[in-house]
């Protein structure tokens, strides 16, 4: 059985990223995903796409609200037309600090807000290459085009879009709309096999749509050492940061940690996160959301996985660590992964 697996693409300049992504290619690794954290995941995701001929290429994740969704729309095609058809647009509504704070846009009805993205492009992949595009009316959406000229047609009928969720509300909408779901950087393996299964084939099933229409990618961080309890220290600032989210706390409660979660944000409104990562973050605590151990300890943790992901990222800790260990922990997973 195939198990492709996907990673980040890799920093440098444009020429180097592109070099980088071709030696990714050659070594067998099914797609890179471009981020967005701060900027748009287009720019770095065009420098892969021109060094390659089959690697996939993924937005990982745009943050749906940080745009116009006919942007979005317009970017995604783009994309998928640079490239030959290789790339998966992946959708997410990332935190409510940073599109409030960072980004000055507004987060009410996030998940509403994201199904109607993915109707828009929907809409701008049937219509925009034809004359008289019809207007479009979402849940919140409206928009009208009036005189647009047509665009180039899509590089394919049907563009790949995959939801990315912590929660059970964006499992249950990539089960009604969207072509793949994408498993968070924190999904304990137990969540990912139980509740987020069980939403996304509710999902579907509302949608009357079949579970196995689904592709399901799970993002597994994994802290890799010779010596397990070292392993264990270096997750825990990585637990550290997500947990520190106030709007992750059910999440993070659902598993026994909210009194932990509170903590963590009460650490990270003083400026004192990572310094206090190792005292407030319970082995178990960072046991339950990464992979932690030796190298085969991390493999068989991840390995029931496998029974519900069509591929699969998987990316070392890197939250609150030291140059010097943050490339330990990148080659340690390039040596149990290939990436």
């Amino acid at each position: 059985m195939e198990r492709p697996l996907w990673t980040f693409v890799p920093r440098g300049t444009a020429a180097e990223i592109a070099d980088r992504s071709r030696v990714l290619q050659d070594k067998g690794v099914a797609g890179v995903y471009g981020t967005q954290v701060y900027g748009p995941p287009w720019a770095v995701l065009s420098a892969a796409a021109a060094g390659t001929t089959t690697l996939g290429l993924g937005s990982g994740i745009a943050i749906a609200h940080t745009r116009s969704p006919f942007e979005t729309a317009m970017c995604a095609l783009d994309l998928d037309r640079l490239s030959g058809g290789r790339f998966v647009l992946g959708l997410g509504t990332g935190p409510r600090d940073w599109a409030e704070r960072y980004f000055g846009v507004p987060y009410e009805r996030p998940v509403t807000r994201l199904a109607d993205v993915i109707g828009v492009v929907r809409h701008v992949e049937q219509h925009a290459h034809r004359a008289d595009m019809p207007p479009f009316e979402g849940q919140i959406t409206s928009l009208s085009f009036p005189a647009l000229a047509p665009t180039a047609p899509p590089a394919r009928p049907r563009l790949p879009i995959w939801v990315a969720a912590l929660r059970e509300p964006l499992c249950r909408l990539a089960g009604q709309v969207a072509d793949g779901l994408i498993g968070h950087p924190m999904w304990s393996v137990e969540w990912a096999l139980d509740q987020a299964m069980a939403a996304l084939a509710e999902g579907c099933a509302r949608a009357g749509r079949d579970r196995a229409e689904v592709q399901v990618q799970p993002w597994v961080t994994v802290s890799i050492d010779r010596r397990a309890a070292d392993a264990v220290a270096l997750a825990k600032p990585n637990v550290a940061f997500y947990a520190s989210i106030a709007q992750y706390r059910p999440y993070f409660d659902a598993h026994g940690f909210g009194n932990e979660a509170d903590r963590l944000a009460e650490s990270a409104a003083a400026g004192r996160l990572f310094a206090e990562a190792d005292r407030l973050v319970p082995d178990e605590m960072a046991r339950s959301f990464i992979a932690c151990g030796e190298p085969d300890q991390v493999a068989e943790r991840i390995e029931p996985l496998w029974d519900v992901a069509s591929s699969m990222l998987v990316a070392p800790v890197r939250w609150g660590l030291s140059r010097e260990q943050a490339t330990a922990q990148f080659h340690a997973c390039e040596a149990l992964f290939g990436v």
